[in-house]
């Protein structure tokens, strides 16, 4: 390789002092075909070095196995879920004790994964007055189990800070949820949201930029008071920000998966690492300052949808079903379903609270909604889905095994005996069975007779203090002459 200073040498000497290659060849020691080459040349910069082997990585180089069993896991995960390059370095730093640069790590994997980017149009917008919306699925394991989180992302358009929320699905009632959420967590509201055309918002898409907006949807935004603006049908990229926020969501905070033991785990996980995020972010702080305040009372984030008491006593929401008391059968309930319960109505009247199944075929059942139907089929009992002995302390089956052994009509007592959970605290009730038990009692009146007794208040004595006594006369009492007792004492008591 011939250097900078050689190449100018050899150019005056060809081109200035008339030599022929040959000659200069001679006085080089360069061969001929080398110099004609150069000498061709029409661009003057200093020649670059071609690195004829790779090289080498003597800060990498203990982690690369790491990398690879990385990239050799990542086969198996989800696509939106595999590690990039931060990520790796990331973890490569907290995990491993890596003390070299990100970019050690992201030159090595340009060579053995190459990375096609997507281009971007850069967007300017004022602090406050826009906001993009999107849903972006991930998975995590949930107890131990593969599973799939839907999260709800919203990002800010100055400061491009976001806040993500997960849920198990997608429904309106979450739609709404993660709205209030996040307006919650950023202190107040955009002027504007962009969207898609979510079913969840839109009921129709009208001409041009017109759509027809779900009841609910007008007044999530009434409640709010934004703007919300949807993208073309068929053209989500107009809104490429929060599609990279939610990707960024995933990649960073999904991978590897989260193993959690519920979805409010999963949940405070991603509000910890959201506030860790943002707090890197210098323009969050004055965007945040820029939103509008949020209204008085948070938006009731619920879907309302009609039913009928079904013989069993339950109403079907979705394909799972929820127990009612037993004497709202066969009458018309308004249920009232959010992210986490299912509440059902009957005339305006709240008549049942459950917490929500998200699985599919299941059963919510009440005992306590069936108890005036076993008062008269307590036969039933023991037989029936309503009376789980599991979901009870120990002592309650023990107590009815007892009764029912005692009395044909064990059951019924035994039924009575639930209702007083109504009139009392359950701890208190569960006392006083087992008193009976320890007692051999074995009765309705028995039971109750205890539970009175473990409920009545003793009366509480406070001591009087001397300093507390007034107003009571001194009395000066003179002791008695107890030396006739002495003497009587000595003789034995007997005549003298």
């Amino acid at each position: 390789m011939i250097k900078m200073a050689q190449l100018e040498h050899i150019k005056k000497m060809y081109h200035l002092e008339g030599l022929s290659i040959r000659e200069i060849s001679k006085i080089t020691g360069h061969h001929r075909d080398t110099i004609s080459k150069y000498l061709k040349l029409e661009d003057t910069d200093p020649p670059r070095y071609k690195l004829t082997k790779p090289k080498d990585h003597p800060v990498l180089g203990p982690y690369i196995p790491v990398i690879k069993e990385i990239l050799k896991t990542d086969l198996n995960r989800h696509r939106k879920q595999r590690h990039t390059g931060r990520r790796i370095y990331e973890r490569l730093r907290d995990e491993y004790g890596y003390t070299g640069g990100y970019s050690t790590v992201t030159d090595y994997l340009r060579k053995i994964r190459p990375v096609k980017r997507e281009g971007f149009v850069p967007l300017h917008f004022e602090y406050g007055s826009h906001a993009e919306v999107d849903w972006i699925d991930a998975q995590f394991f949930l107890n131990g189990k593969e599973t799939t989180a839907y999260l709800f992302v919203m990002k800010l358009g100055a400061s491009g800070g976001f806040y993500a929320q997960a849920y198990p699905f997608e429904k309106q009632e979450a739609f709404f949820d993660g709205h209030r959420r996040c307006f919650e967590f950023m202190g107040g509201v955009p002027k504007e949201i962009a969207y898609d055309n979510l079913k969840t918002a839109v009921k129709k898409i009208l001409q041009g930029s017109q759509r027809e907006e779900q009841d609910q949807f007008i007044a999530l935004r009434t409640h709010y008071l934004y703007q919300a603006n949807f993208c073309r049908p068929g053209r989500g990229n107009e809104k490429g920000g929060v599609e990279k926020a939610g990707q960024e969501v995933v990649r960073r905070l999904f991978v590897p998966y989260p193993d959690v033991g519920s979805f409010e785990e999963l949940n405070q996980y991603l509000h910890e690492r959201c506030s860790a995020l943002l707090k890197d972010n210098p323009k969050w702080e004055a965007e945040t300052k820029a939103l509008r305040p949020l209204p008085a009372s948070p938006f009731k984030c619920v879907r309302y949808t009609e039913a009928k008491v079904n013989t069993y006593s339950m109403v079907q929401f979705e394909t799972n079903r929820y127990s009612v008391p037993v004497k709202y059968v066969g009458e018309k309930v308004l249920i009232r379903a959010s992210v986490d319960t299912v509440e059902i109505l009957h005339n305006h009247n709240l008549i049942a609270t459950h917490s929500r199944v998200y699985g599919r075929h299941q059963e919510r059942l009440v005992l306590d909604h069936y108890l005036e139907l076993l008062l008269m089929k307590s036969r039933a009992l023991g037989n029936t889905r309503v009376y789980r002995p599991e979901c009870l302390p120990p002592v309650y089956e023990q107590y009815r095994r007892c009764l029912a052994a005692r009395d044909p009509k064990g059951n019924r007592e035994f039924v009575k005996i639930l209702m007083l959970n109504r009139e009392y605290p359950f701890e208190l009730v569960t006392d006083a069975i087992d008193l009976a038990l320890a007692y051999n009692v074995y009765n309705y009146d028995g039971v109750l007779n205890i539970l009175i007794q473990l409920n009545t208040e003793s009366p509480n004595v406070v001591p009087l203090k001397p300093e507390a006594i007034v107003n009571i006369p001194k009395v000066d009492v003179t002791p008695p002459n107890l030396s006739k007792y002495a003497s009587l004492m000595q003789t034995g008591g007997g005549p003298q």
